[in-house]
């Protein structure tokens, strides 16, 4: 075949490209379509009768992936003529081989990682009609202008059939074989070693195993990967997973390679967006926009992944600002009130109450900072003169000349009750306990003490205390800016519970209960569970006070199926502890949504989380930690009707533990 040369009067031949054992390649210009094209020719005499079957399976194989974006495609297959049996014109991809790029040295860390990301992507499409490759390598990856990758040259691919998951035959290009392919019977794994190989090249420049053949055999065998410390830490482990010399050890489909690769590309981008986000304070927010969506495009993620990451990057940023701007307003109030004492010490009462009120200007919409203001209050009280003391009365006269909202929020947390201001008015807690349990801490989450010794203690809390109880604790500590809000809800809610209308304090918590409803919807769409959890299970708390019952099961069985969810997070995690807490949780939403099969079901899970946790305070000597959980196991177990091993093993345990003690 010559340069110029027209192949069946359509096709002209403008540039030989290369050549290998079976064929050579050729750019070419398809005349009547007017397209470019690259033309593989097959040569007779690499194909004999014997070989005909990879030719054919190449066909077959390319048949069933054409139109993959990250394979390269075949327009059609010519009849040969003079020295070629066939001619295969096949997409054009104007742009270099990726061993070439290495050789110029010039991929990013994020270049490789799309690239990874594109080679998973033709495999996953290749492995799903059960085509392995057998031969990735740098050469066989073709990259667009964009530095878009496609997988070329399935000349030796292998076509399972149903009955048939591995390969025998040694074949490939040993440099880039997986181990087990040099004794027989691989799979679709030896792609995704080749893959990692691949990838650690291209990355660090340099091939993970040194040596002559024989000796890179060994290597890859024995898994001793050289040059581990010039690989960027965040890619460390994923290179030594995917190198393992144990094939059961390594990344078991494409699909699984595709989401570390993207777990680690997200992260980067991450880091990029965060350093962005931090540096635009005194941006136009079209500057930061522009640079985040050109960052976006550089990491090639989907828009509505980025906008997640950015979304909570803001919130992160919010958060810190927030905190930043409390700790001045702490500094300002302690400041007011420094000077409030000093002005009571001097007997000036009308400078005393205008510092006060300065102060409580800062902090009303602070539930934190009201807290230290209401100390300093008790504070400022053992200085003021006796005789001068002002009585309940005066201070609501001076408080009423306050405005609207500030004169309510006061009147709410002096306890004061601006129809009724008779001084032997005692307003009592809805709960009084045991002293016992008032020095016991109460979880704002409501999960498990994990001192709990007694069967039922730890319920206690959760089943029996009202719904206005548990709103009142929940809302002790704000984290979330959407807490302030729902803390601003609740406060009116109880101030209207002081003032007995009962009407619009229903009214409060039903709207309270939208409002947790709202935002548990909202943490959905960003993907954060726990706050999920947490939200529906408040909702079910608000709805549950606002007497409307079918609304707060309906949280409830919510609330429960996403603790469910978090919990199964954490034990893959391990957070035993933490995923124990979950599942409690999870059943106590079940129990008020009156679901007891899911009940038993969450509080068994529990008691295998929490006997993993002791187990391993046991081996490691920590015996009265093990002893702990073992208890808090035999106290959830007492309620299931068919207690799991955990809570059977949890008592054996434990005695053996008391002999141990006490034998």
């Amino acid at each position: 075949m010559k340069i110029n040369e027209l192949i069946l009067g359509k096709y002209r031949l403008l540039e030989y490209l290369s050549s290998g054992s079976f064929s050579s390649v050729f750019r070419a210009h398809e005349e009547m379509t007017n397209r470019i094209v690259a033309i593989k020719a097959l040569s007779k005499d690499a194909y004999p009768a014997d070989r005909m079957r990879y030719l054919l399976t190449e066909f077959q194989a390319m048949s069933n992936i054409w139109g993959h974006p990250n394979i390269v495609s075949i327009h059609t297959v010519e009849p040969g003529k003079d020295n070629y049996i066939a001619w295969i014109v096949m997409e054009y991809i104007e742009g270099d081989n990726l061993h070439q790029l290495v050789q110029q040295g010039d991929l990013t860390l994020n270049d490789v990682l799309n690239i990874g990301l594109d080679i998973c992507n033709g495999l996953k499409a290749a492995h799903a009609h059960n085509i392995l490759h057998r031969d990735i390598k740098p050469q066989n990856i073709l990259l667009t202008p964009e530095k878009e990758a496609k997988i070329a040259d399935f000349s030796i691919a292998r076509i399972f059939g149903e009955t048939s998951k591995f390969a025998v035959t040694m074949t490939g290009t040993r440099r880039y074989m997986a181990p087990e392919q040099h004794f027989g019977a691989y799979d679709f794994r030896a792609d995704l070693y080749a893959t990692g190989l691949v990838l650690y090249e291209a990355l660090t420049k340099q091939f993970p195993f040194a040596g002559e053949a024989d000796e890179i055999d060994r290597k890859k065998a024995s898994g001793e990967i050289e040059n581990l410390e010039k690989c960027p830490e965040e890619f460390r482990n994923f290179s030594m997973k995917a190198l393992h010399r144990d094939v059961d050890k390594r990344y078991q489909t494409a699909s699984e390679m595709y989401e570390e690769l993207d777990r680690i590309r997200r992260w980067q981008y991450e880091q990029q967006a965060s350093i962005l986000i931090s540096e635009s304070s005194n941006s136009p927010s079209t500057e930061l926009a522009g640079a985040l969506e050109r960052c976006r495009k550089t990491f090639r993620l989907q828009i509505d992944t980025a906008e997640r990451i950015n979304q909570n990057l803001f919130f992160e940023m919010r958060s810190k600002v927030e905190k930043e701007n409390r700790e001045k307003l702490k500094i300002r109030t302690m400041q007011h009130y420094t000077e409030a004492i000093e002005y009571a010490r001097s007997g000036d009462t009308d400078e005393t109450l205008r510092e006060l009120h300065k102060a409580h200007s800062l902090c009303l919409q602070d539930a934190e900072l009201v807290a230290q203001a209401d100390t300093l209050l008790k504070e400022m009280s053992t200085v003021l003169p006796p005789t001068d003391a002002l009585t309940i009365h005066e201070i609501a006269e001076l408080i009423r000349k306050l405005p609207e909202a500030e004169k309510l929020s006061l009147f709410y947390e002096l306890n004061i009750d601006e129809s009724q201001l008779e001084p032997e008015v005692e307003i009592k807690p809805e709960y009084e306990f045991e002293p016992e349990e008032e020095e016991k801490e109460f979880d704002t989450q409501l999960a498990p003490n994990t001192k709990v010794q007694t069967s039922g203690n730890y319920r206690v809390l959760i089943e029996e205390a009202s719904p206005e109880f548990l709103l009142d604790k929940v809302h002790e500590d704000i984290q979330y800016p959407h807490e302030e809000e729902a803390a601003y809800i609740y406060q009116q809610a109880q101030i209207f519970t002081q003032q007995e209308n009962i009407r619009r304090c229903l009214i409060q918590y039903k709207r309270l209960g939208a409002f947790y409803h709202r935002y548990a919807r909202r943490f959905i769409k960003m993907d954060e569970i726990e706050l999920v959890a947490n939200c529906y299970t408040r909702a079910r708390f608000a709805y549950a006070a606002a007497k409307k019952q079918r609304d707060a099961k309906k949280n409830a069985r919510n609330g429960a199926a996403y603790y469910v969810h978090l919990a199964r997070q954490l034990e893959m995690q391990r957070a035993w502890i933490e995923a124990g807490k979950s599942y409690i949780l999870a059943a106590d939403n079940f129990r008020y949504a009156q679901l007891i099969p899911d009940v038993e079901k969450c509080e068994s899970s529990a008691t295998v989380c929490y006997f993993n946790a002791a187990e391993s305070a046991h081996l490691n000597g920590d015996f009265q930690t093990a002893y702990d959980y073992y208890m808090l196991i035999l106290a959830i177990g007492e309620s299931l009707p068919n207690p799991p091993r955990s809570v059977l093993e949890a008592q054996k345990l434990l005695d053996e533990i008391q002999k141990e003690n006490y034998g």
